[in-house]
């Protein structure tokens, strides 16, 4: 049994709505009903009345919540001890930060602390999926830094929220681009352009899609992946325009190998600010450092 089914089935509980229970456990909704599904074959018994609008809990579903809500308290209270137990290291950061991010920033970003701190070693913890078990981590101190978009999806819950801290690192820009190769031959053909498109349960579609929505009459979808690295490598393939972070393609725009669609109409390019998330209680002297440097970019 996977420890996010009982996260899954106390959302829902909560809820009783398939697509709130969803936003709240960042996932889509399908995906949600088949991991409530997978925990009730597990355990044998219906835990929902589906019949019923809202959801509601039967009574099986009932006499389970206490149990739900006991293992998770414990395994949390576990976390805490565990990690009060690990040697405090002066001389090492755990980042996580979310896959697009990790390509562009978080190099910066290193690069930018070890400046002034050059011994410090840095780690990211690649094992860590799913931005509530990235908040979950940095409020158990499993790691000290947290990168991510700034936005409503990407908040800490209410009842962590109080132990965190943030700064703003940058905004990050993703503009639609193409292949020059392409556009010239699009430009002959006057044909529908081809769309390399992120999957619906990625941040970045969630940023992109109010401009995707101006043009999407004029776009064909003919790929989708949840890997900007996936995507820019077709757009060089000359498979389809895209959005993706402009830091990620600045060689590419120089050099003109893919250029800039629609560079005319400003509101095609979705600007997000990039925010650094620490915990309140790490007070040991390199993290302070760090994160007053952080202040100061």
């Amino acid at each position: 049994m996977d420890c996010k089914w009982l996260e899954d089935f106390l959302a829902l509980s909560q809820h009783g709505n398939y697509s709130q229970a969803a936003a709240q456990r960042h996932i889509t909704q399908p995906a949600l009903s088949r991991r409530i599904k997978a925990l009730e074959e597990v355990l044998g018994v219906p835990l929902f009345d589906r019949t019923t609008t809202p959801v509601t809990l039967t009574h099986y579903g009932e006499r389970f919540e206490p149990y739900a809500r006991h293992v998770l308290s414990t395994l949390t209270e576990a976390r805490h001890e565990l990690a009060a137990m690990m040697p405090a290291t002066d001389n090492t950061l755990v980042m996580v930060s979310l896959h697009t991010l990790s390509v562009n920033i978080l190099p910066d970003m290193i690069n930018y602390l070890r400046q002034s701190e050059p011994q410090l070693n840095f780690t990211v913890n690649a094992s860590i999926q799913g931005i509530d078990n990235h908040f979950n981590a940095l409020i158990d101190r499993q790691i000290d830094l947290l990168v991510t978009y700034d936005l409503p999806s990407a908040q800490p819950g209410l009842e962590i929220a109080g132990g965190l801290k943030r700064s703003l690192w940058r905004y990050e820009r993703f503009i639609p681009v193409i292949s020059a190769q392409l556009a010239n031959v699009l430009n002959d053909l006057h044909a529908p352009i081809p769309w390399l498109c992120y999957s619906d349960y990625t941040f970045v579609r969630r940023i992109i899609e109010p401009a995707e929505q101006r043009v999407r009459p004029r776009l064909k979808k003919v790929f989708e992946s949840g890997l900007s690295e996936t995507i820019r490598e077709m757009v060089l393939r000359h498979m389809g325009m895209a959005w993706l972070p402009e830091s990620m393609v600045a060689e590419e725009l120089v050099n003109q190998q893919i250029i800039h669609c629609w560079p005319e109409n400003a509101d095609l390019i979705c600007e997000i600010p990039v925010v650094v998330w620490a915990n309140l209680d790490d007070q040991r002297a390199v993290m302070q450092r760090c994160w007053e440097k952080l202040l100061r970019f």
